[in-house]
């Protein structure tokens, strides 16, 4: 399982705050080294167009691509309800998606 934080990454070694300042920065939105170049690809669409505070995402087909788990915090879901925040990542994977047989997908307005 891959996990983009903010804060929460320092705990995690995922961020590092800069030298001599209190201000936090992520280092990179690449996905992580663990994942399978499919997952790999998803991340970084959904990295890219989302800038996500947490970004979770799984292929739980057993790795043949046909089904994913996708957690993801965005401040870009502010003001959407669930499903248009749903919606927003179909768009973004749309063309993923008709290759599917299934999404497990959770998406939330980041803190």
């Amino acid at each position: 399982m891959a996990r983009l934080t903010g804060f929460m990454g320092l705990l995690n070694g995922n961020a590092r705050s800069t030298i001599g300042s209190r201000f936090v920065r992520r280092l990179s939105l690449q996905a992580p080294a663990d994942l399978g170049d499919y997952e790999k690809e998803i991340f970084t669409k959904l990295a890219n167009s989302l800038d996500p505070q947490v970004l979770d995402v799984r292929d739980v087909s057993g790795g043949c691509g046909s089904m994913f788990a996708i957690n993801v915090a965005s401040k870009k879901f502010e003001g959407l309800t669930m499903i248009k925040q749903h919606r927003l990542v179909n768009e973004i994977l749309a063309e993923d998606i008709q290759k599917w047989h299934g999404l497990q997908l959770r998406t939330k307005k980041a803190d």
